[in-house]
């Protein structure tokens, strides 16, 4: 039946935003899914193209049969449309709300062993494997927009920097939760921060270990 691939696409799209789950990872992008609609929709524009021509205007503005299926098919197309944006809207909704759970990195948000790392429990794909090449495109383009903006003011406000609990205290006590390696920080001092030390740090010199979740407040 027409829109059933459309409702079966958001229907899956929906419940994936349904999880309480923090930073669940994001659904492998439905390509097969998505070209089928494509092709129902492209045949859905034929069969009115030809039926129009075919019929000509007298048979369509006396014929009732054939204007009910011609509005049902274009209703059809229409809805398959509709579908397809509301899945793409909310796809670019979970890409930027990754973004900000990641503290901007990019590099981080794009690791192979973030998905994993956050949720091991759950077997879905990295972020990576998961987006589309144009996907792709928009988060490292959506990235390089945030940095240009926040670069302006970045030495008094950093915008990526978790906001749910505003700091008490410009020194932080921090246990790594997972190893991050080597870091240099602000200063140019060098901390090798390996899983279960702790130390007692500037907090705007590990804030954006603490976003992505290799250090914790302790």
């Amino acid at each position: 039946m027409y829109g059933d691939l459309a409702l079966q696409l958001v229907t899956s799209s929906h419940r994936s935003t349904l999880s309480t789950t923090p930073q669940l990872p994001l659904p492998k992008y439905a390509l097969p899914l998505i070209l089928s609609i494509c092709l129902e929709t492209r045949q859905l524009g034929t069969s009115i193209s030809t039926a129009a021509e075919t019929h000509g205007q007298v048979s369509l503005s006396q014929d009732r049969g054939l204007v009910c299926n011609l509005t049902v098919q274009h209703l059809a197309a229409r809805r398959n449309k509709r579908c397809l944006l509301a899945y793409l809207s909310t796809r670019v909704g979970g890409i930027k709300e990754r973004w900000w759970d990641a503290g901007g990195g990019l590099a981080y948000l794009l690791s192979p062993t973030t998905s994993v790392a956050v949720n091991p429990d759950l077997d879905a794909p990295d972020l990576r494997s998961a987006l589309s090449p144009q996907e792709l495109d928009f988060l490292r383009g959506y990235n390089n927009l945030m940095l240009d903006y926040k670069s302006d003011f970045l030495d008094v406000l950093d915008l990526t920097a978790s906001i749910e609990r505003p700091p008490g205290e410009l020194m932080v006590d921090v246990r790594v939760v997972k190893d991050a390696g080597e870091v240099i920080l602000e200063g140019g001092e060098r901390v090798e921060f390996r899983k279960g030390e702790r130390f007692r740090l500037a907090r705007s010199q590990v804030e954006r270990l603490i976003v992505q979740g290799f250090l914790e407040e302790v």
